[in-house]
């Protein structure tokens, strides 16, 4: 496409204005403005071919600032910011300049992401099919001026673009149409490819006016895979291989490193807790990068709690100090830096995800796909032609599993990324009720999973009888009496507290240092706790530590002892990864307990997790971490909860319905309206994300 397409009739028609270093204003061209959109546009969206598409919605976005009532504002400041839309009327000029119903999709999708790119992606229709985008198309408002913008443009150019980017939307659904059979995982799709048009959008205007303001052209990072394959390889060539653990690590290394070669897929590693999956899906990727010609590596961990440890290790593993610009860390527990100037580089990092490598949290990915507005969009064309990996997966909340399992096989189907979900627990995703994870063939990137378990065997499950808080705090004493450490793990805030009170009694003379951990912590005091933890068990002073799941994993500490509370076996399976984690002695007992006086009703997955891993050992008279009793429970587990996994809300329609086919609002439509829906979208951007959330936003 020609980027330099001139369709606005008057050079003194004006985008935008900056201040100069010298105190004078000075001001974009409309037209410059829109050409540069388009050609970063189309930079962002290269993996599509579909140049005159994003070149048009590049073009049509900021349409509407070719009027007087606009001029005035942006020139003499005649009203406040915002107050005058200009939004709207490149959408309305997209609809109505054409009435082709075969690309009527089309129109649609360009419709919503031109409309959208200041206030957000709006409802197609709503759920209870009240409103509908495309009716305030119909007929522009006088107070947009549309008769006029449409007399500033060169409108046969227009209808010119709008010519090449037809001829192009069979291109654009193409892998839609190739890889879903399922209309509602077409529809989903569908939707997703809306919110990636959108953020390449986004992000090409955001970063031009960015670049006006600093009075600079825009720089594309290249990664140097190369150089930090080698960087990696040289680190890893000085481990020490003298323990039978580290053999077994060096072959699981060595097996991702093989596996590197294999086609842009969605894949697993399964391998025990301290199996060293953190360094061999690292390795997995960088060589995969180079391989395939991948563009970044994104790297989504659970808990916060591990998530900086995980930083660090990747950091030293490719010698990259705190402040490279190889690697970005996005989470909460930043605080950006003092420097204002550098405060605005990270703002502008974390807003884009363009460095080579990305370290974030699932809440941050989740709630990005899920958005419908812009400040979250933008990185999300950010995740195509990458590898993404996801560490301990089975941490991913079972009302989004369908919702994830969507996003991850657009990402890797549509949007060419590999993704790799890492785990020593590996849910069943791709046996979930709507079947919608298609896993590549030969998924495992290790295939003798049994043997690498078998192989680094370092803990016994023993379940022991009932206990309530008293007689737990007892056997507790004992086992660290008899071990030297001991870390219990309970269900609830609530029942730790009390735990660790009876602790510090029958600890009366200080034989043991006491620890709590809790997510009524904040974050650096978690991280503190921790820390001292570790210290402690590295100097082998006598500890005892009481912690509710949040120490399970990932987090790499290692005790003599461990106790859980009965939980889900994928639970129990991650607490025993914190005993005997390196092989340190023979094979330690870790404990089960039924605990009394749990209060698990608002803890309803932790609940029934724990009554699947009772009804287990009942069936079979023993409980352990190996592949058939894991899959086993994760069958109970998703048939028992398979009705939450669409992310239900209190509408009575959920999320998933939300974002794909939405019958609900359709019919609705219908009823209201004596007249079917006449859209092609039906997608409930807006409300979906109004109910989405990873964490319940009432929580403290």
């Amino acid at each position: 496409m020609d980027t330099k397409a001139k369709i606005i009739r008057d050079d003194n028609l004006k985008a935008r204005k900056a201040e100069a270093p010298d105190g004078k204003i000075r001001f974009q061209s409309l037209q410059e403005h829109l050409s540069n959109v388009a050609d970063l546009a189309i930079k962002f969206a290269k993996p599509f071919q579909a140049e005159n598409i994003f070149g048009l919605i590049a073009y049509l976005h900021d349409a509407g600032k070719a009027t007087a009532k606009f001029q005035n504002y942006l020139i003499d400041e005649q009203g406040r910011r915002g107050s005058v839309p200009h939004s709207i009327q490149g959408a309305i000029l997209a609809y109505l300049s054409d009435d082709d119903q075969a690309t009527q999709f089309l129109r649609e999708i360009i419709a919503l992401a031109v409309a959208g790119h200041h206030g957000g992606l709006a409802d197609a229709c709503s759920p209870d099919g009240m409103e509908t985008f495309i009716e305030r198309l119909d007929k522009p408002d006088p107070e947009l001026c549309y008769d006029e913008m449409v007399k500033n443009i060169d409108l046969e150019q227009v209808k010119a673009l709008i010519s090449k980017a037809k001829a192009e939307a069979g291109r654009l659904i193409k892998p839609i149409l190739e890889n879903y059979s399922d209309l509602y995982s077409a529809n989903f799709a569908l939707g997703l490819l809306v919110k990636y048009i959108y953020s390449c959008l986004i992000d090409a205007d955001r970063m031009d006016a960015y670049l006006f303001g600093e009075g600079r052209d825009y720089e594309h990072k290249e990664a140097d895979w190369q150089t930090l394959v080698d960087t990696f390889e040289a680190n890893i060539s000085r481990f020490k291989n003298n323990r039978e653990i580290d053999k077994i690590r060096a072959d699981i290394s060595d097996k991702c490193r093989q596996a590197a070669a294999r086609e842009s897929g969605i894949y697993q590693l399964s391998v025990p807790t301290g199996g060293g999956k953190t360094l061999s899906s690292l390795r997995f990727a960088l060589h995969h990068c180079i391989a395939l010609g991948k563009k970044r590596i994104i790297y989504v961990i659970p808990y916060l709690s591990i998530i900086e440890q995980t930083a660090k290790t990747i950091r030293g593993i490719l010698n990259l100090g705190e402040d490279d610009s190889v690697l970005l860390e996005h989470h909460s527990n930043i605080t950006l830096p003092e420097d204002e100037q550098a405060g605005e580089i990270r703002k502008l990092a974390t807003s884009r995800w363009d460095n080579p490598v990305i370290i974030t949290t699932m809440v941050e990915f989740l709630e990005t796909v899920m958005s419908s507005f812009a400040g979250k969009l933008r990185k999300f064309h950010s995740m195509a032609e990458s590898v993404i990996i996801f560490d301990e997966i089975q941490s991913l909340p079972l009302k989004c599993v369908h919702l994830f399992n969507e996003v991850v096989t657009f990402l890797s189907k549509v949007c060419g990324s590999t993704i790799l979900l890492c785990t020593a627990t590996q849910p069943l995703l791709h046996e979930a009720e709507r079947k919608n994870l298609p896993l590549s063939p030969d998924c495992q990137l290790v295939s003798n999973v049994e043997e690498a378990f078998e192989k680094l065997k370092r803990t016994k499950l023993v379940v022991e009888r009932e206990m309530d808080t008293d007689a737990l705090s007892q056997f507790v004493f004992d086992k660290a009496s008899r071990n030297g450490d001991c870390l219990v793990i309970l269900n609830t805030k609530g029942t730790a507290k009390a735990l660790f009170e009876k602790l510090k009694l029958l600890n009366g003379g200080g034989r043991f240092e006491l620890y709590h951990l809790s997510n009524s912590m904040c974050s650096a005091h978690k991280k503190d706790v921790i820390d001292a933890v570790r210290k402690a068990l590295e100097e082998k002073r006598p500890l005892i530590c009481v912690a509710t799941q949040l120490v399970e994993a990932g987090v790499d500490i290692s005790f003599r002892c461990v106790v859980r509370a009965m939980a889900g076996l994928d639970s129990i399976a991650q607490a025993a990864g914190r005993c005997n984690r390196h092989g340190e002695d023979a094979i330690k007992e870790v404990y089960v307990v039924p605990v009394t006086g749990e209060n698990l009703d608002k803890l309803v997955e932790i609940k029934e997790g724990r009554e699947i891993a009772a009804k287990i050992y009942r069936e079979e008279n023993f409980l352990d971490t190996g592949r058939q009793l894991m899959d086993k429970f994760y069958r109970y587990y998703f048939n028992r909860r398979k009705n939450v996994m669409d992310y239900p809300t209190k509408t009575g329609v959920s999320v998933y319905t939300m974002l794909s086919q939405n019958d609900p609002g359709r019919a609705n439509y219908h009823s209201r309206n004596k007249a079917p829906f006449s859209g092609t979208l039906a997608h409930s951007f807006r409300t979906a994300d109004e109910y989405f959330s990873v964490i319940d936003k009432n929580a403290t």
